[in-house]
């Protein structure tokens, strides 16, 4: 919340004064847990004169009561009317006096605007007032130099004094004669106002303590960010974790406990956990003591919860996860686990190495720590309690590894499971959740994602390319479309009332050509016509996603529009086509393949408009009179024939290599045959020919959607 506000008031401010003409040098905004702060340096605004001295009124020819209506605005007399020319018609002014830019009323007024109207994600009212903030306000500052801008809002007006910590400061108030002083009177009564500041006082005193004790910082940035956000002045405070109540549980528990639940940052010496870190308003003796009392209880409560689970093996665990509900559409996890094992199994086919019994039963125990006591405690750790107890009950070392890492990749920082069994888990858990919450009518708009649709479709691809996969994305997704039952499918998935559309940011007439061509062996089958369109849609969701990360490395647009979208079916080698294609391109080769396609597509595309008519590939050899036409079909049916099989055989550069070979004689047809002749027989044909050789470029990609540099 400080961050977006932080960003709100840089907007709102940056907008106001540009919109008005006014300058400033630099703009800062400081957050803390019980004030923000503005900086803006440099505001030249107290010269600027109004620029625009005249008004235009109606014309000299309009009504009486319209040029009488003028005056009376303005408060004019007719002989202040003056007579301009505008576009050769003559329009009455009348000159209003310049005044001064009172800066001083502009910032009162604009900055008690963006006080009423600025949004909070939780906001609240207090007293009597009506206004509405995130805590009840008690002061407001604001000065100009050294001159008090009275901006009112929720009953206070600003003055020039403020107040430092809360705890550690007198508690009165502090006269700010300048801006300059603000931030030294603050840090003298305990408020450090900048964030990377306090963030780095916080630092220095763990890093102290971890040199003394011979201890290492479990890193945890976002906590850290969290714990700077919350103290003004940060006092650190270390304590011991109980080794007795903590011993022989899994280090991922313990994290959970004190990163999680306990807002503590962890030390440890490589090995265990030994020490916990935590920030406070203030420090005595008994603040540590509590904080350690809370963590033994939280360790013995989850060693008490591991314990009673052991008492079962995971089959048990298995049975009950028909109770447990994944979605309301869906069915329950139980359900889903048969789906997974099954497209497990699927999968592993086209994963080198992947043995099937082991992949059956890593798939088999994937879920069933959701049905355990610690899980249930300690949601975070699904996966890797599960990993914990396979392990307990001697499972094979990569199907532990599978039900630990299959949940993964979560964040985009983090890596892809890399063994045969876990990768074929993984993508199978993602691909049955990514299909059937599409199918049940989730979706996504801008950056409200609640059930992750972006993060598993991305997990999906990055896994296949990561670990080097051809695995045919769309069959993947029909077989897993298949594996759900006919009641998913009956609830408002039909073409004209379908919510999903809103899934696809830029894809609408894609979505329409690919999810929802008439196709007359379904129509007869409405059943089977909506399976086909929740996997063209979940297809197409996958590889928009599959766009943004080649846009991401680097690819540019047009190279990522002009692979096709039968190519995508298997994205490692759409990958590799789109890298190839954009170094290519970017050659003197390249760049004269992208210019001769852009010459006779042009020139097809142009006689096409003119004559409204669409030219075919195919054209008579035997109308082929000039020596330069004869050549351009001989070397383009030899060209079609190797760039065909190169393609077939994934060789792109190669085919881009013949491309290249094509382009001469490409250019003397244009240059010496006319096109445009007498003939229309052979005009038709030379056009055909062209269409041809248009077709032949489109064997590697649609250069069409490629830019010339």
């Amino acid at each position: 919340m400080q961050n977006v506000a932080a960003t709100q008031v840089k907007s709102c401010i940056a907008n106001v004064f540009n919109k008005n003409n006014v300058k400033f040098t630099s703009m800062e905004v400081f957050v803390t847990a019980r004030r923000i702060t503005l900086f803006i340096d440099n505001i030249n605004a107290l010269e600027l004169k109004d620029s625009n001295n005249e008004v235009k009124g109606p014309n000299i020819n309009a009504p009486k009561s319209a040029i009488e209506g003028f005056l009376r605005k303005y408060q004019k007399n007719e002989e202040d009317l003056l007579v301009r020319k505008v576009n050769n018609e003559d329009f009455y002014f009348i000159k209003r006096e310049s005044c001064s830019f009172n800066i001083q009323e502009f910032l009162k007024n604009q900055l008690g605007e963006i006080l009423k109207n600025f949004s909070w994600p939780k906001s609240m009212r207090w007293g009597e007032g009506k206004e509405r903030w995130v805590r009840p306000i008690k002061n407001i500052l604001c000065i100009l130099n050294d001159e008090i801008i009275p901006v009112s809002f929720a009953g206070i007006t600003a003055s020039n004094t403020t107040y430092g910590h809360r705890f550690l400061s007198s508690g009165t108030a502090l006269t700010v004669k300048a801006p300059k002083d603000y931030f030294e009177l603050l840090e003298k009564n305990s408020v450090i106002l900048q964030m990377d500041k306090r963030k780095q006082f916080i630092l220095d005193q763990i890093n102290k303590f971890t040199k003394e004790q011979n201890l290492q910082l479990e890193k945890n940035d976002y906590l850290l960010n969290e714990l700077t956000g919350l103290i003004e002045w940060p006092i650190v405070l270390f304590g011991e974790v109980n080794q007795e109540k903590s011993f022989g549980l899994p280090k991922e528990v313990i994290l959970s406990i004190i990163n999680t639940q306990q807002k503590y940052l962890a030390l440890s010496n490589g090995k265990r956990i030994s020490h916990f870190v935590t920030v406070v308003n203030v420090n005595n003796g008994e603040v540590v003591k509590g904080h350690e009392r809370i963590l033994e209880a939280r360790l013995a409560d989850a060693q008490f919860l591991i314990s009673q689970d052991k008492k079962e093996n995971l089959d048990y665990y298995v049975k009950k996860l028909g109770s447990i509900l994944f979605h309301a559409s869906l069915g329950s996890v139980g359900e889903k686990v048969k789906r997974i094992i099954a497209l497990s199994r699927y999968i592993a086919t086209f994963i080198p190495h992947a043995s099937l019994i082991k992949v059956e039963r890593a798939a088999y125990l994937a879920k069933a720590d959701l049905a355990t006591s610690i899980v249930r405690e300690f949601p975070e750790l699904q996966g890797a309690m599960g990993g914990y107890y396979a392990s307990y009950f001697h499972e094979d070392k990569e199907i532990v590894e599978a039900i630990t890492e299959h949940y993964k990749p979560i964040r985009s920082e983090q890596e892809c499971p890399k063994s045969p069994t876990a990768i074929a888990v993984a993508i199978a858990d993602k691909v049955d959740s990514l299909v059937g919450l599409v199918a049940a009518g989730e979706k996504i708009s801008g950056s409200y994602d609640q059930f992750g649709l972006r993060r598993m479709a991305i997990g999906i691809i990055r896994i296949i390319l990561e670990n080097n996969l051809h695995v045919p994305i769309r069959l993947l997704i029909d077989k897993s479309v298949s594996l759900y039952s006919k009641l998913t499918f009956t609830k408002d998935t039909t073409p004209a009332s379908n919510p999903l559309r809103l899934l696809i940011d830029k894809s609408v007439s894609l979505y329409s050509r690919l999810a929802f061509t008439k196709d007359t062996t379904s129509a007869s089958n409405p059943h089977k016509q909506t399976r086909r369109c929740i996997a063209s849609l979940v297809y197409m969701f996958c590889t928009e996603r599959f766009k943004v990360i080649l846009r991401n490395k680097g690819v540019s647009q047009g190279i990522v529009d002009s692979i096709s979208w039968t190519d995508m079916n298997d994205l490692l080698t759409a990958e590799k086509r789109a890298v190839i294609l954009d170094c290519y391109l970017s050659t003197p080769k390249g760049e004269q393949i992208l210019s001769t396609y852009k010459r006779v597509s042009n020139m097809v595309n142009k006689v096409r408009k003119n004559d409204d008519t669409a030219y075919g590939i195919f054209y008579n050899t035997w109308l082929l009179i000039e020596k330069e036409e004869v050549a351009l079909s001989s070397y383009a049916t030899f060209f079609y024939k190797s760039i065909k099989q190169a393609m077939k055989s994934g060789d792109l550069n190669a085919a881009l290599d013949k491309l290249t070979c094509l382009t001469p004689f490409i250019n003397k047809f244009m240059d010496s045959v006319k096109i445009n002749c007498d003939s229309d027989k052979l005009r038709r044909n030379r056009l055909s020919l062209l269409k041809n050789v248009v077709f032949i470029f489109h064997l590697v990609a649609d250069f069409n959607l490629i830019q010339v540099k």
